[in-house]
């Protein structure tokens, strides 16, 4: 089988929050000079009046297409009125998409509904997985247990699934990979592996607390049980930056984003 390069995108896209229309406006420039065969949303805003689409309008605007898992479904305020909404996951592509399963997680009343996205593209010869996940916000003990739980859930899924040239769970895991929730996950019997690591790159904040200080929530993670290619790391890379406003002092999201290029081999 022929090598091939494939290149993603990830990032938590903030629902309709901040300055929502300057801020799709930025997102798509970037996605735009940015280039990656894939973008993997988090917290993709649909209201159910068709007023607003994040994923419809980012694909408009940069012609790819759109595969979307709606959930979370709330009344939110957009442009200052209240629209009942999904905030869900979409995966952005022009590649060959083969299959879309949307796999509902473990979740809890103080959650709300969790569910993750997994799709299978086609790069040349290569069939590829992406895992598109967004877990719970919950902090504490339960928050802890929960995230173990939704990610437990979904690498059991992927392994019904079975292996690719490669498999990748990437999004917002509202955890650094030390932390209790996640951190077991990468020995035995998952090793899941941090593309940033084996890109040979140190990892920056991908978001803000409340008081400044920066957090790394986000990742782009390598399930190598389930990936029978020889995978390397080429880049990887913190984007879209949450502390490099434009000139309105506005960004993309109130998260940085990931971009990850992989050769397969």
């Amino acid at each position: 089988m022929s090598s091939a390069s494939f290149s993603l995108l990830t990032l938590n896209s903030w629902k309709c929050d901040g300055h929502y229309t300057q801020r799709m406006g930025l997102l798509a420039r970037g996605v735009i000079d940015l280039a990656p065969d894939v973008v993997a949303l988090q917290e993709a805003f649909v209201a159910e009046n068709g007023s607003a689409d994040s994923a419809k309008r980012l694909a408009a605007a940069t012609g790819l297409r759109a595969v979307q898992a709606l959930s979370r479904p709330k009344l939110r305020s957009l442009l200052g009125r209240e629209v009942a909404s999904f905030s869900g996951q979409a995966l952005l592509t022009a590649l060959p998409v083969e299959r879309v399963d949307n796999v509902v997680l473990p979740s809890s009343e103080a959650d709300g509904g969790r569910m993750a996205q997994v799709v299978q593209l086609r790069v040349g010869e290569h069939p590829v997985t992406v895992a598109n996940v967004h877990l719970s916000h919950v902090r504490g003990d339960a928050g802890d247990a929960l995230r173990q739980r939704q990610l437990q859930a979904l690498l059991e899924r992927l392994n019904q699934v079975g292996p690719a040239s490669l498999t990748l769970v990437c999004g917002d895991f509202n955890d650094p990979l030390d932390a209790p929730a996640l951190r077991d996950f990468t020995g035995a019997p998952w090793h899941l592996q941090d593309s940033f690591e084996l890109a040979g790159q140190s990892r920056d904040p991908t978001s803000l607390d409340a008081s400044g200080n920066g957090q790394v929530l986000d990742h782009v993670l390598v399930v190598p049980s389930l990936s029978r290619a020889t995978v390397r790391v080429e880049a990887a890379a913190t984007v879209l930056r949450v502390d490099r406003p434009d000139a309105r002092g506005i960004t993309p999201s109130d998260h940085s984003g990931l971009q990850v290029t992989c050769r397969l081999g």
